[in-house]
């Protein structure tokens, strides 16, 4: 969103920071270490990039400064009055963002999946959170019954233990993995609150419960479930076991700690300061390195679901995983030996980006020849994000299905001693790649897709969450920490002035307000009226963090969240939306990368109770 979109009100800033040094000729930072975090004279990309969204925490006023901001806020409405009538006189901004997000969702009252199956369950899952945010920004009744119309479908294929089925598995095995059965827990969560229909709570219960049965002795998760009698061929860790892949640890604690929240039932927090020490001790890295696989036996030692999956610290289990649970569990037990684990980490990954920082020219050759594809455009590798490392961080590369981690560096005798049956070592150095591709050879062996980390970008947004509890934990503590992941639940009259003077500078920003009202429906558009179904509303956080965010003219940037924002904040700023309403609590047990704190979707799950602290919670105590 555009600039006077990221205006931050009461902010603050420690005295000593200093600037971080951008290498404008080699186009990245010099040094990103714990030490010199800060985030002074950035522009709001770069603190988005480095650091995900805000938390604008608003302050009381006094007789004179409220009198001042209240004068603001009538100039900056007969602005918007003016505005709204710029293009057409008689047919107003507002009304034309709201007439065509109407118009597509009354058109989707219509398509709703008859059945919670296949690829219909995804499908249902997104049209009731869709229809849910629609009720609560129109305030009209049919979008309410039309969210709750998907969750009775959804809820209609719980099955008797609690959970969702997998595949044709039916109930001798819960897969915990890929949201089976957090998805839908949301739902009914959701449903619950807007409706305060009891079914609907006793449904996440049930979930939950099911859940809870699964849960290790060490206070994790594995991907799959097997019930006493069942069996799967499906790939996956299973009983007793903890992974971290796809979730499945990181979405079931979510849910235990929400359901504490909700019934006050400690059997649900009981064995999560657990994680604590089992995080410790399952970590790979070696000295002054951590880094942690993605599946683990109960005991702590690293196993695969998958051929790929190998025993090695992955990059994206830090960033995605072992990352928020050392903050979650941080914020609740105040413990800094999770802090201290969690900087080392982070400094392992930090070592990795600066020593890749010397083959940029090499990456850059790379990506020119061998990337350039339809399916993958610009697959480019990202200094420092790696598939996977050595535990003693001496190499690092890709796996992928390559089944072993290609090395990107030179290889050596002792490092194939160590850790040969984990490394290829017929493959070229990164060096050796280039040379192939400057000379327009074929790739070595694998497809060329294969010698990149597959998810460098996303895990390159995730890394913001990381280094943003960092940058707060070096500001102040925990209560630093503790501060940007908490929120009001209801404004004072004050703040809630200052969040319609917030809103109404976000609907003048005229690089929001122009992808607001865009109209466009062709190849490439993302507004609201080119989606088939409400696909859009699960990829806010993936957008926000990609340089999609950033640009603010043209189709294919994000119309369709530029438009359901534009008019939450045109109702905020008029004092449409109430101090309730506009506040949704903390930031909660937020998953893959920070909103702002003003944002129309924002934590939505956690918002179902809404709490000003989430991690008020009593875990490893009586």
């Amino acid at each position: 969103m555009g600039s006077l979109a990221f205006v931050i009100l009461g902010a603050w800033q420690p005295s000593s920071a200093q600037p971080l040094v951008f290498d404008e000729k080699i186009g990245h930072y010099k040094d990103l270490s714990y030490e010199v975090l800060s985030d002074e004279g950035l522009s709001w990309e770069e603190q988005v990039k480095l650091f995900g969204g805000e938390t604008v925490h608003y302050e009381e006023l006094t007789n004179q400064e409220r009198g001042a901001k209240e004068a603001e806020l009538a100039e900056l409405l007969r602005r918007m009055r003016i505005a709204d009538r710029m293009v057409h006189p008689n047919f107003s901004d507002m009304e034309r963002a709201g007439k065509t997000a109407r118009a597509w969702l009354d058109a989707q009252l219509q398509l709703i999946p008859e059945a919670y199956t296949d690829r219909d369950a995804q499908k249902l899952r997104h049209a009731a959170l869709g229809f849910f945010r629609a009720y609560e920004l129109f305030g009209e009744k049919r979008y309410l019954e039309a969210g709750l119309t998907c969750s009775d479908r959804i809820l209609a294929a719980q099955l008797q233990r609690g959970h969702w089925a997998y595949g044709n598995q039916g109930g001798k095995m819960m897969r915990i993995q890929d949201g089976f059965v957090t998805r839908p827990f949301w739902i009914m969560l959701y449903a619950y609150k807007l409706s305060g229909d009891k079914k609907y709570l006793e449904s996440a219960r049930r979930g939950a419960d099911v859940l809870l049965s699964a849960q290790s002795a060490g206070g994790g998760w594995p991907d799959q479930w097997i019930f006493p009698g069942g069996s799967t061929p499906s790939s996956g860790t299973r009983n007793g076991s903890i992974s971290f892949n796809d979730s499945a640890t990181n979405a079931t604690f979510r849910i235990m700690v929400m359901m504490y929240h909700v019934t006050g039932d400690k059997k649900y927090i009981a064995k999560l300061g657990n994680l604590g020490p089992w995080i410790a001790k399952a970590n790979l890295g070696k000295g002054e390195w951590a880094g942690w696989s993605q599946q683990y036996h109960g005991d702590g030692r690293p196993t695969r679901a998958r051929a790929y999956e190998i025993e090695l610290p992955y990059t994206r289990v830090t960033c995605w995983h072992v990352g928020p649970l050392l903050t979650w569990l941080y914020l609740m037990d105040g413990n800094e030996a999770h802090m201290e684990l969690l900087k080392r980490a982070y400094a392992s990954h930090e070592r990795i980006r600066v020593e890749d920082l010397n083959y940029l020219d090499d990456w850059k050759a790379i990506g020119a020849v061998w990337t350039d594809t339809p399916s993958y455009p610009r697959l480019q590798y990202r200094p420092g994000l790696p598939d996977a490392y050595l535990p003693d961080g001496s190499n690092w590369g890709c796996v992928q299905i390559a089944h072993k981690m290609i090395p990107f560096k030179k290889i050596t005798p002792r490092q194939i001693k160590e850790y040969g049956g984990l490394m290829h070592h017929d493959q070229p150095n990164v060096h050796e790649m280039a040379k192939l591709a400057r000379a327009y050879q074929a790739p070595p062996r694998w497809n060329n897709i294969y010698l990149y980390s597959h998810t460098s970008s996303k895990v390159a947004h995730a890394m913001s969450k990381v280094r943003r509890v960092l940058l707060e934990h070096k500001r102040g503590g925990r209560d630093a920490v503790l501060r940007y992941y908490s929120y009001p639940t209801k404004f004072t009259p004050d703040q809630y002035l200052q969040a319609r003077i917030d809103a109404a500078k976000r609907v003048l920003d005229y690089g929001n307000r122009s992808l607001a009202v865009d109209r466009g429906d062709g190849p490439g558009s993302s507004s609201i009226s080119a989606w088939e179904d409400f696909g859009w509303v699960s990829r806010k956080y993936k957008w926000y963090v990609r340089e999609a965010a950033f640009n603010t003219s043209g189709p294919g940037s994000g119309t369709v969240w530029y438009q359901w924002q534009f008019l939450w904040d045109n109702k905020l700023a008029h004092g449409n939306i109430d101090a309730d309403a506009a506040t949704r609590g903390g930031r909660g047990l937020e998953m893959y990368s920070n909103l702002d704190s003003w944002d129309v979707l924002g934590e939505w799950g956690m918002a179902c109770l809404e709490k000003e602290n989430y991690f008020d919670v009593p875990i490893g105590k009586d």
